[in-house]
C-alpha cells in the first residue's frame, strides 16, 4: 500500500501545482506529478503481483464512517496496473490538448482528469461497500464534467444527461444489490460477501446478482444499459477518450469479478445470463460499428463489442466452476480477463491514434478521410497495426484471447446438461460471428482512414502529428504485440489470479514446460511437437514455452495447440522472403508501358470506394435490427429532378425497444395529468378529499 499511497500523493501534488498563480497552468510539473503518481501506482500494483501479497485497511482518518475499508490483493494490482499504464500514456495527450482552453478552463479540464485518475483507483481498492458506492458516484459525477467539458450545444447537454441518468440509476440498483448482499451475509465487506455467496439463498441470490450485474453494468456497455455511451464518448474531449475506453471501462469488469463472480459460480443460471449477455453485447456492438460513420462511434461500439467479449468469457468461467469442471472454467476466466487487458492497449491505442486524426484534420467522418498513410507513414503504420490487434490477426494479442475464448466455449462438450450445451453453443454462433464482422469492420477502418485518396482538403492537407500521440502509440503498439508473442508468459500470470474461483491453477494444463520437462503429455506426442520448434528459445527466454497447447489425456491427445512466437518467427520470415522476392524483381529489365486507362485520366476523390459503400452489405444483411429511417429530398426543376439527398438515420435497438417505449409511456401519463391542472376549484377539493380516504384505508388496514 505504501507505493499506492506515494501515488495519491504524487497526484496531489500535481493537482495543487495547477493553481499557482500565472497567464497557463504550469504543464511540465503537473505531468511531473501525474506521472509519478501512475507509475507509483504501477510499481505497487506489480509488486503486488509478484508477492502475491494481500493487504487489507481501515484508515484512522475515516474511522467515523463504519466499512469505509479498502484492500489490495493481485486481482485488485492487475486492475491497477492496467489504469495506470493506459492513464500515464493518455495524460501527455491530454495536456497537449489542454492548451486549446483559455488557463481557467484548462486547469479545470487537467485537475478533473486527475481526479477521474484518484477515483478509478479508489473503487479498484475499496474492500467494503460504503467505500465503493461512494467512490463510484463520484466517479461518475467526473465522468459526467468530462463528457460535458467541451461545449454547452443541446447534443453535448444531452449526453451529458443521458450519462448521469444511467450513472445515477445503475449506481441505485448496484446499491440496493449490495445492501440485499450484505443484510444476507451479515457483513458489509465485499471480500465476506463473497465468502458468504455459497451459502446465501437463491432469491438473495438472484436480487444481488441482477441489481449489481446490471447496475455497475453501465460503465462496462453491457446491453441494455449502454444506451449512454456512444454519444457520451463522441461529446468528451477528443484527449479524454482512450482513458474512458481504456480504463473506465474496466471498472464494470472489476464489480463483475469481485461481487458477481462468486455468486454465480455458485449458481449455473445467473453465470449463463451472464454469458447470453455479454455475447449479444458483442454481437450488436460490432453491427453498430461497422454501420457508424463518425471514427468516434465506430471505436466506441467496438468498445462496447470487446467488454462484450469479456462478459461472455467471465461468464462461460463462472457457468464452468458452478459445474465443477475446473479447468474449463480457468481456462475461460483466463480468457476474458485477457481480452480485458488486450483491449485496453489496442483500444487506448486506437483513441490516441483518433484523437490524432481528428486534431491534424479537423474531421472524424470517415468519409472525408483517406490517405493518411502517403503523408504521415509514421502515424499511418502505428494505426494499421492496432487495426490488426484488435481484428484478432496473428501474431497481435486480440487473437491470442479471442482464441482461447472460442477454444473454452467448445469445452462444453464436457458438460451433459443439453440446455446448458445450447446456451453454450448459441453463445459461441454469435462470438465466432462477431469476430468476422470485426475484422471486416477494421479492414474498412484502415482502408478508408490511412490508404486511397484524400477525400477532403483538410485529409489532404495533413503534413505531421502530434508527438503527444506518436510517442504513446508506439509503447502501446510493442505492448500489442508482446502480449501476442509473449502468450506463455502472460496466461501462468492470469492462471494463478483466477485459481480461486476455478477452483484450480489452469497454468499447467495450457502452458506445458517445453523448456523444462513436459509432463502429463504423452512421450511421442512431446517428440512430436519439438520436432517442428517446439523447444525453440530454450536456454535463453525466460517463459515455461512457447507452445499453449490442451491435452485431453490418453484418447484425445491434443485438444487446441497454438504457438505464438513460432507463428510470429514464421510471418516475420514469410514477409523477408516477399520482400526480397519483390527486390529481387525490381532489379529485372522490364519493359514498361502505359496502362490503359479507359478513358479516366486521373481517379477523382468522390469515385473511391467510402465506409458508406463497404457496409452496405451488412446494413442489408442486418437491416431488421437496424431499421434504418430514411429522408429523401428533392429538389426539382419543371418536370425534372435535379438533385436528390438521401439522409439515413438509425435508432440504436436498445433505444427502440426499452428506451423510447417507456419515453412514450410517461409522455402519455404526463398528457392525462396535465389535465388535472385545469379544472375549478371545487374539483381540486374533490381530490384531496378522495386522496386522504385513500389513505386512511390504507392506514386503518395496516394496523389491522
Amino acid at each position: 500500500m505504501n507505493w499506492i499511497a506515494w501515488g495519491y500523493a504524487a497526484l496531489g501534488f500535481g493537482v495543487l501545482i495547477l493553481f499557482v498563480p500565472g497567464q497557463r497552468p504550469l504543464r511540465l510539473l503537473y505531468l511531473a506529478g501525474v506521472w509519478a503518481a501512475a507509475l507509483a501506482v504501477l510499481v505497487g500494483s506489480v509488486q503486488t503481483l509478484v508477492t502475491a501479497a494481500s493487504v487489507q485497511m481501515a484508515p484512522a482518518a475515516l474511522a467515523i464512517l463504519p466499512g469505509f475499508a479498502f484492500a489490495l490483493d493481485p486481482m485488485r494490482a492487475l486492475f491497477l496496473a492496467v489504469t495506470a499504464l493506459v492513464f500515464g500514456l493518455s495524460i501527455g495527450f491530454v495536456s497537449q490538448e489542454s492548451l486549446r482552453y483559455t488557463p481557467h478552463r484548462a486547469r479545470v479540464l487537467l485537475g478533473l482528469t486527475a481526479l477521474l485518475f484518484a477515483t478509478m483507483v479508489t473503487i479498484l481498492l475499496a474492500g467494503a461497500v460504503l467505500s465503493l458506492v461512494f467512490a463510484w458516484e463520484v466517479m461518475s459525477l467526473v465522468l459526467w464534467a468530462l463528457v460535458t467539458f467541451d461545449s454547452r450545444t443541446s447534443q453535448v447537454v444531452h449526453a451529458g444527461h443521458m450519462t448521469l441518468a444511467f450513472s445515477a440509476a445503475g449506481a441505485l440498483a448496484a446499491l440496493a444489490g449490495l445492501l440485499v448482499l450484505a443484510e444476507a451475509a451479515g457483513t458489509y465487506s465485499l471480500a465476506g460477501i463473497a465468502a458468504a455467496a455459497g451459502q446465501l439463498p437463491e432469491s438473495v441470490i438472484w436480487a444481488g446478482f441482477l441489481a449489481t450485474f446490471f447496475g455497475f453494468g453501465v460503465k462496462t456497455g453491457i446491453v441494455p444499459v449502454n444506451a449512454w455511451m456512444s454519444d457520451a464518448y463522441a461529446s468528451a474531449p477528443r484527449s479524454l477518450r482512450p482513458i474512458f475506453s481504456g480504463a473506465t471501462l474496466n471498472l464494470g469488469v472489476f464489480t463483475l469479478w469481485l461481487i458477481d463472480g462468486p455468486l454465480a459460480s455458485h449458481a449455473l443460471w445467473p453465470a449463463l445470463v451472464v454469458l447470453v449477455t455479454g455475447a449479444v453485447t458483442a454481437i450488436l456492438g460490432i453491427v453498430y460499428a461497422l454501420v457508424a460513420r463518425d471514427l468516434t462511434r465506430l471505436l466506441t461500439h467496438s468498445s462496447i463489442e470487446n467488454l462484450g467479449i469479456v462478459v461472455a468469457g467471465l461468464g462461460a468461467g463462472f457457468a464452468f466452476a458452478a459445474l465443477d469442471r475446473p479447468v474449463p472454467a480457468g481456462m475461460a476466466l483466463v480468457a476474458g480477463l485477457y481480452h480485458m487487458v488486450n483491449h485496453s492497449a489496442y483500444k487506448t491505442l486506437l483513441f490516441l491514434g483518433a484523437g490524432g486524426i481528428e486534431s491534424a484534420t479537423g474531421l472524424s467522418e470517415l468519409n472525408r478521410l483517406g490517405g493518411l498513410m502517403r503523408r504521415v507513414p509514421l502515424f499511418g503504420t502505428l494505426f494499421l497495426l492496432g487495426t490488426f490487434a484488435i481484428a484478432a490477426l496473428p501474431p497481435f494479442n486480440g487473437f491470442v484471447s479471442e482464441w482461447l475464448t472460442l477454444e473454452a466455449l467448445l469445452r462444453v462438450v464436457e458438460v451433459g446438461a443439453v440446455p446448458v450445451r445450447i446456451v453454450f453453443a448459441l453463445s459461441g454462433a454469435l462470438l465466432a460471428l462477431t469476430a468476422g464482422l470485426a475484422l471486416t469492420c477494421f479492414v474498412m477502418l484502415a482502408g478508408t482512414t490511412l490508404l486511397g485518396l484524400a477525400r477532403s482538403p483538410e485529409a489532404a492537407a495533413v503534413q505531421s502529428m502530434s508527438s503527444g500521440v506518436i510517442a504513446p502509440m508506439v509503447v502501446l503498439v510493442c505492448v500489442c504485440l508482446g502480449l501476442g508473442v509473449l502468450a506463455t508468459g502472460v496466461i501462468p500470470v492470469l492462471a494463478h489470479l483466477v485459481a480461486p474461483v476455478a477452483g484450480t491453477d489452469p497454468a499447467a494444463a495450457l502452458v506445458p514446460a517445453f523448456f523444462q520437462e513436459p509432463r502429463a503429455l504423452l512421450a511421442a506426442l512431446v517428440d512430436e511437437l519439438t520436432a517442428i520448434g517446439a523447444q525453440i528459445g530454450r536456454g535463453f527466454l525466460p517463459l515455461p514455452g512457447l507452445v499453449v497447447l490442451h491435452s485431453g489425456g490418453t484418447a484425445t491427445p491434443v485438444i487446441f495447440a497454438m504457438s505464438m512466437g513460432l507463428a510470429f518467427v514464421v510471418i516475420a520470415f514469410l514477409l523477408v522472403l516477399v520482400w526480397g522476392l519483390v527486390r529481387a524483381w525490381r532489379w529485372r529489365r522490364l519493359a514498361r508501358r502505359t496502362l490503359w486507362d479507359a478513358g479516366l485520366a486521373r481517379l477523382q476523390p468522390e469515385m473511391t470506394y467510402t465506409a458508406t459503400a463497404f457496409a452496405a452489405p451488412v446494413r442489408v444483411l442486418f437491416d431488421r435490427v437496424l431499421r434504418p429511417v430514411v429522408a429523401e429530398t428533392a429538389e426539382r426543376h419543371g418536370a425534372f429532378v435535379t438533385t436528390m439527398r438521401r439522409d439515413t438515420a438509425i435508432v440504436h435497438v436498445v433505444d427502440r425497444l426499452t428506451l423510447q417505449p417507456l419515453l412514450n409511456a410517461a409522455q402519455r401519463l404526463a398528457v392525462r395529468l396535465a389535465r388535472m391542472h385545469h379544472g375549478p376549484v371545487t374539483l381540486y377539493a374533490a381530490y384531496i378529499v378522495g386522496m386522504t380516504v385513500v389513505a386512511l384505508l390504507l392506514v386503518s388496514a395496516i394496523l389491522a
